[in-house]
């Protein structure tokens, strides 16, 4: 078992509007971070993970995310979101979610595409 203060988990940011914490156990399998939107990210075009898949749990704000294909699904606290490997999406609005992913968020396997 590990446990992490909220302060004990590492920062990161994608970007002016999309930033947050990752709490990451090392064992390649799952991490999750706290991620904060106060925006739209990515700012144009879409955003897709090679291997892994994510979940989202929206614990404040109201927002939307949208798929290339053409979904869009409005949020508000308590919603969660799944989005599989190789979906391109995007996020937009002012909110803060719990993001799980499996395997562990790898950014080399991170990409952005107009």
């Amino acid at each position: 078992m590990k446990k992490w203060s909220s302060e004990d988990g590492e920062e990161f940011s994608n970007s002016a509007v999309c930033f947050g914490r990752e709490y990451n156990p090392g064992t390649g399998h799952i991490d999750v971070a706290k991620i904060s939107i106060r925006g739209t990210y990515p700012a144009t075009g879409w955003g897709w993970l090679e291997d892994t898949h994510e979940m989202a749990v929206v614990v404040n704000g109201k927002g939307y995310t949208e798929t290339k294909s053409g979904d869009r699904y409005e949020l508000k606290a308590g919603d969660v979101v799944y989005i599989e490997p190789g979906e391109r999406f995007r996020w937009g609005g002012n909110f803060d979610m719990i993001v799980p992913c499996s395997p562990t968020f790898d950014p080399d396997k991170h990409h952005l595409e107009d």
